[in-house]
């Protein structure tokens, strides 16, 4: 939608989150179109469910894929990955998870009405239990008894649809390349065969 378009299609009397709403919209449309290799590349580096509309905005406005592509695997497979490693390990660390936790009660027992005797020592075990809960690894389960059984799950026939659409993607891109190469052979042929008969 263009922005003459999107300005003749509002009416005149309008209320303030609406009139907020319109013009972030003007905004972003109006900038929208400068989306370049590190806009793109930062909009995939931090998880948000935004950069499925930076994806179709890309398309909209023409940005080659290559550089979209580029741009979308390094901030995905390169930095958010990193992102996401460093934040697990800082998570699963119990000398920083003690820490947090000791100037957690430090913060509340400053604050009016969080120092209270009821409150603090509840806190303090709820947290406990969290990490107990998360960090204690799962008794493994034993059974004496072998069940013959074909183990067939969602994941299971996901990943078989999975795997047979990526098979047919290759066989399609495949056939479509020979096809563009014998169809180019062709052309030269038939170029050099009308070049023969001219002569």
């Amino acid at each position: 939608m263009d922005m003459e378009e999107m300005n003749t299609s509002l009416p005149e009397n309008e209320g303030r989150i609406a009139t907020l709403l319109n013009r972030s919209k003007r905004w972003f449309l109006s900038h929208a179109q400068y989306l370049n290799f590190f806009t793109i590349l930062l909009l995939a580096s931090v998880p948000n469910p935004l950069f499925d509309l930076a994806g179709i905005m890309c398309g909209q406005f023409g940005i080659p894929f290559r550089e979209f592509f580029l741009a979308t695997m390094i901030g995905k497979a390169i930095v958010k990955t990193h992102i996401q490693t460093v934040f697990i390990i800082l998570v699963c660390n119990n000398q920083l998870l003690n820490w947090i936790e000791n100037e957690l009660i430090w913060v509340l027992s400053h604050i009016p009405g969080f120092d209270s005797i009821l409150f603090l020592p509840d806190l303090v075990t709820k947290l406990h239990a969290m990490r107990e809960k998360y960090m204690t690894p799962p008794v493994p389960v034993t059974t004496k008894n072998k069940v013959n059984s074909w183990d067939i799950s969602f994941a299971s026939i996901w990943n078989a649809v999975v795997w047979m659409m990526l098979i047919n993607f290759l066989v399609k891109i495949v056939t479509s390349t020979g096809q563009n190469y014998l169809k180019q052979q062709q052309e030269k042929e038939l170029a050099t065969s009308s070049n023969t008969t001219d002569q």
